[in-house]
């Protein structure tokens, strides 16, 4: 069965499972002149018991998130979950996104 949600709605769902599956995304800004903004869950961790990076923000405004991250949203939330994602770090962390990219 296919549920027809709203813009707004599908917003609020992913925000939700957001918080649910990854916690408190933590947000590392790099000193250096680059200025990478890097986003870490707070519960999901890799095999040697680091946080997990979700995504990180380049200078030119680029969200790179990873490649299982993106399958498991698409998978949930279908191929339209792209602005959903860039408003929930928009809104979240208060940054500016201009794209969103994959990275493998």
């Amino acid at each position: 069965m296919k549920y027809i949600i709203s813009e707004s709605k599908l917003n609020d769902v992913v925000k939700k499972y957001m918080e649910i599956i990854y916690g408190d995304i933590e947000m590392n800004i790099d000193e250096d002149e680059e200025g990478f903004i890097h986003f870490f869950s707070r519960k999901d961790f890799d095999d040697d018991g680091y946080p997990v990076r979700i995504a990180y923000r380049n200078k030119n405004g680029t969200l790179w998130i990873s490649y299982s991250f993106l399958e498991r949203m698409v998978t949930l939330f279908g191929t339209s979950v792209n602005e959903a994602i860039e408003k929930y770090f928009e809104d979240k962390f208060g940054i500016v996104i201009l794209r969103i990219n994959v990275e493998f």
